[in-house]
């Protein structure tokens, strides 16, 4: 399936490439910050990266990701739902564009929207939550931007990242009410692959 937006495609279909890009970003330590704060960052060798690629862990029937693609076709990174509560109606939505010069263009939000809106419109889901760590400023700017609001914060599983800066997870929510109510139309156009 593809979910086409203003200026991404989400894609679940594997490209040529894709497995690059993934060993490329795993050795980017600023990302690698974001995403672990509270782990030193390790680059990935080729072969750690080649037994891994080799070895995929199974599917998990309560989460789904997308590749995130521009429109122009390049690959910037991927999206997706995890904890999957059908019986309570909600999920997690998580999102990594991992090279820093794709920062600040409004993808991020894109996306999370896209996700949303998919989780709501699709499959019916009462809530969308997403969480991330309180240093994560873009991640917190995203949620607020889609109509999330902070439910709390809990503590991370280390008190301090490390770069010394204090951790605490800060959980977001937005029910399928609000994220109606906020006008959001039909904001992406969905396209199933042929099997």
């Amino acid at each position: 399936m593809r979910i086409e937006g203003k200026q991404v495609v989400l894609r679940d279909e594997p490209r040529d490439g894709d497995s690059e890009d993934l060993f490329r970003w795993l050795n980017l330590e600023e990302w690698n910050y974001y995403d672990e704060p509270d782990k030193p960052f390790e680059p990935v060798t080729r072969e750690e990266f080649e037994i891994r690629r080799n070895h995929p862990r199974q599917p998990i029937a309560s989460a789904h990701t997308w590749q995130v693609d521009t429109l122009g076709g390049r690959h910037i990174g991927w999206v997706n739902y995890y904890h999957l509560n059908d019986r309570e109606g909600h999920a997690l939505v998580g999102i990594a564009l991992p090279e820093p010069q794709e920062w600040g263009k409004g993808y991020g939000t894109e996306v999370v929207c896209l996700v949303s809106d998919y989780l709501f419109r699709q499959m019916g889901l009462a809530e969308v939550r997403t969480e991330t760590w309180t240093g994560n400023n873009r991640m917190m700017r995203v949620a607020e931007k889609c109509g999330f609001r902070s439910t709390g914060l809990s503590p991370h599983r280390a008190a301090l990242s490390v770069r010394g800066e204090p951790l605490e997870f800060i959980h977001f929510s937005i029910s399928r009410t609000e994220w109606l109510s906020r006008g959001n139309k039909n904001t992406l156009t969905l396209h199933f692959n042929r099997t």
